[in-house]
């Protein structure tokens, strides 16, 4: 079930659309976990698409070591430029898909999330850009019924 997710999630970043760029990228998180009521730092992996530079399609991995934390996303973003120089971007978008936490305490460890992110973009060179984003989650289980939140910045590089 997790892999056939987490090939959905990888969908978009077969798109051959005209104006495509696709883009890699990692970098740190700190997730707001109510399970374990303490903030924890994650690391970062996605990849995707970006057409049109607008439409951005984007796979992500979530893992923490430390809070034993894996998630799976798929998230698509609407990306407006600001300023004449194309170099500064804001977003918003929708996310879905999979987490799994290894606690002893629940018997439910993993349970489908659907939420929404917002953030900013910065390009430093037509191929490598940060990003400062914000993520809320809201899960599938009684036992997830906080909105799970997380400040994300990871750097990509788009070709």
């Amino acid at each position: 079930m997790k892999k056939a997710l987490f090939a959905l999630l990888f969908l978009p970043c077969l798109s051959h659309a005209k104006n495509s760029d696709y883009i890699v990228g990692a970098g740190l998180s700190a997730d707001n976990n109510h399970i374990l009521g303490a903030s924890k730092e994650t690391y970062v992996l996605r990849g995707g698409v970006i057409t049109n530079d607008t439409h951005r399609f984007l796979g992500t991995f979530t893992y923490s070591d430390e809070s034993k934390l894996s998630k799976y996303l798929g998230s698509y973003d609407y990306m407006y430029g600001l300023g004449a120089s194309g170099r500064l971007n804001t977003f918003i978008g929708l996310s879905a898909g999979y987490k799994y936490q290894n606690i002893d305490t629940h018997n439910n460890k993993g349970f489908y999330v659907v939420g929404g992110q917002a953030g900013v973009n910065y390009l430093f060179t037509s191929s490598v850009s940060t990003e400062l984003g914000y993520r809320i989650l809201n899960g599938s289980t009684q036992e997830d019924e906080w909105l799970k939140d997380e400040l994300y910045l990871t750097l990509d590089y788009r070709f």
